[in-house]
């Protein structure tokens, strides 16, 4: 029978903040947009290997057709995504038949590595996340998590952080999906919207820079709406602080609202940009 993997995240945060494991669903507010978020929610992928070794052939697992591990300096790290049009990942899932302790199709269920440290960063005047011992390129940092919210919610919540010079957490993921996904059969775009203000995980700790070094990619595992999965873009090294572009480094341009950035990086835009959508 397959076998459920158990998040490992022993983590926890200081202040008015609960902190979750993984996203969980905004209140509800009694919209079908809402209805329609909870059903995605709910719902488990239903392709699953049957692979009996693990998982690392890209033509025999199922889930072969996205961005995959490979072992790489005693961990699993991403293989290059330079040349995926529609970069994602799609891990195995709790219906694969693959042996979890074989599978190397498997590291952000498993949850946010160890070592990370939340400090306060002297660069940014905020508190910052760092890592206390060295990470390699394409290697699984944490999952940003929080509040998974209808585009109307975000909306409101975006008008009242503006309206009370509140700190902003949202952030939107755009997907622009292969019509051939397994998945995502006639869907073009997704949308997946999270806030972590106040119910978020240590991800809700990284600070904008406009030359990151980690980097945000969709990441599913068992169910359609996607994990927020912030990877190594380099290799980092100790006491790093750990960035990542707020906006995506594809959407430098026009980000002229927003406050100022202090990332100190040689081409820094000037401003943190807010949430699009």
């Amino acid at each position: 029978m397959p076998a459920h993997v158990e998040i490992d995240d022993d983590y926890d945060h200081n202040g008015n903040v609960e902190y979750i494991l993984e996203n969980v669903l905004m209140p509800d507010d009694g919209s079908p947009e809402y209805s329609r978020l909870k059903d995605d929610y709910n719902s488990q992928l239903t392709l699953s290997c049957t692979c009996t070794d693990n998982c690392s052939n890209i033509v025999l697992c199922c889930h072969g057709d996205g961005i995959k591990y490979t072992r790489a300096k005693g961990e699993l790290v991403l293989l290059s995504s330079a040349d995926k049009q529609f970069p994602s990942i799609i891990e195995c899932n709790d219906l694969c038949e693959c042996p979890i302790t074989l599978c190397t199709n498997r590291r952000v269920q498993y949850g946010p590595r160890k070592n990370l440290e939340v400090f306060e960063s002297p660069l940014y005047k905020s508190k910052g996340l760092r890592t206390t011992a060295d990470i390699p390129c394409g290697a699984f940092i944490c999952e940003y998590a929080g509040e998974l919210l209808t585009l109307s919610e975000a909306q409101r919540r975006l008008e009242h952080i503006d309206k009370n010079c509140l700190v902003n957490y949202i952030l939107c993921l755009n997907e622009h999906v292969s019509p051939q996904s397994h998945y995502l059969v006639q869907k073009q775009l997704l949308l997946t919207i999270v806030d972590p203000a106040q119910r978020g995980n240590i991800g809700r700790y990284l600070n904008h820079s406009c030359q990151p070094n980690c980097e945000i990619l969709p990441v599913r595992t068992n169910c359609p709406i996607p994990k927020v999965g912030i990877f190594a873009k380099h290799d980092i090294y100790a006491n790093e602080e750990l960035c990542f572009h707020y906006a995506g480094e594809e959407h430098r341009e026009g980000m002229s609202n927003g406050k100022p950035c202090l990332c100190g990086a040689p081409y820094c835009i000037g401003v943190i940009p807010n949430t699009r959508i």
